[in-house]
């Protein structure tokens, strides 16, 4: 299996990294009061978890005023995709690329018929495949669909389940979720994921959000326990306190705007314009995969090497805004690469 993902941090441990622009989760790490919190809850791996998180899935019904019994909550927003392909094992389904490799890799192991489209031309594309994922905004450019598009896309093809993943949402300035959708088209179908928006990518907590119909079918093919005690009360936690806890964004585009213009200015680097916090860099020369390991080795700053995306190649990088701190130390290394 491919493991081509943007945080491979794992993979230095002997490296004392400055910054890592390499993943697209939220900078400033998880909140205090909720890792306080989770170190009261370390008892409660002595004991099974709830077999299918009724509790949580119920605050999360409350939270988006969703009917009973339309989420399911998954060990992150991966598991949803692998739990839906597979309960569509070798149906047919449309990815729109470039976007996050795990669709591909889902389809492929629940043996799906692939389809492929540009993902910046869905509006113009006759789907007449049982899925389609939609990554929006998407991974790794930014592009996005306001909910009017997606909303046209359920009316135009009803025997396609759209598969929404909205796992940045909260990383854009557009109101683009389509939650208001999901009661009223049943080929709605969304990801939502926890891992970003609160720095807990090592809990693994995501949930899906349809019909109760499509919830039902997918529930026919979910493991019990597949998600742990710490993330389940992590979960419970995050939307007792939803506000309180999610981050503040201000800031961040502020200084995205900021490290977006240094970049431009830098001879042989293009900024591919987006509402994200992260964005893809286009470098006149194919040299993604050598930048990438003077940056690591020479600045200890990591990077996505976004040449593994299907449809790009070793002209893209991909980097998320950090602090002004650290953005600065970016746009030095990268002049210093220039020289």
């Amino acid at each position: 299996m491919d493991y081509g993902h943007g945080d491979d941090l794992y993979k230095y441990e002997a490296v004392n990294f400055k910054a890592n622009f390499s993943s697209n989760v939220w900078h400033q790490g998880a909140a205090k009061p909720l890792v306080s919190f989770l170190k009261e809850q370390l008892n409660t791996i002595e004991n099974y978890p709830a077999p299918s998180a009724e509790s949580l899935t119920k605050s999360i019904e409350k939270h988006h005023h969703l009917p009973n019994q339309s989420t399911l909550v998954t060990n992150g927003a991966t598991e949803a995709f692998y739990l839906i392909t597979n309960t569509f094992h070798s149906d047919s389904v449309t990815i729109c690329t470039p976007s996050f490799s795990e669709y591909e890799q889902a389809s492929k192991a629940n043996h799906l018929k692939l389809h492929f489209i540009d993902r910046a031309s869905i509006l113009q594309h006759q789907f007449n495949t049982t899925l389609a994922f939609i990554c929006n905004p998407n991974n790794p450019d930014g592009f996005e669909n306001s909910i009017e598009d997606i909303e046209q896309l359920a009316k135009s093809f009803p025997n396609t389940y759209f598969i929404i993943d909205e796992a940045y949402t909260e990383f854009t300035n557009s109101n683009i979720s389509c939650i208001s959708l999901v009661n009223l088209y049943p080929n709605i179908v969304l990801i939502k994921s926890l891992t970003k928006l609160f720095c807990i990518p090592g809990l693994r907590l995501g949930y899906i959000i349809s019909n109760p119909n499509f919830i039902s079918k997918l529930m026919q093919h979910k493991m019990p326990w597949n998600v742990n005690s710490l993330a389940l009360h992590a979960g419970e936690f995050i939307f007792k306190n939803y506000d309180a806890l999610a981050p503040n964004f201000n800031t961040c585009f502020k200084n995205l705007a900021i490290l977006k213009k240094e970049i431009n200015e830098l001879d042989g680097f293009e900024v591919i314009p987006s509402n994200t916090s992260y964005f893809l860099i286009r470098m006149n020369q194919p040299k993604a995969t050598e930048l990438k390991k003077h940056l690591i080795h020479k600045h200890q700053l990591l990077i996505r090497d976004a040449s593994n995306f299907r449809t790009l190649d070793p002209h893209y990088i991909r980097i998320a805004s950090q602090s002004l701190k650290q953005n600065k130390l970016l746009i030095n290394a990268l002049k210093q690469w220039n020289n």
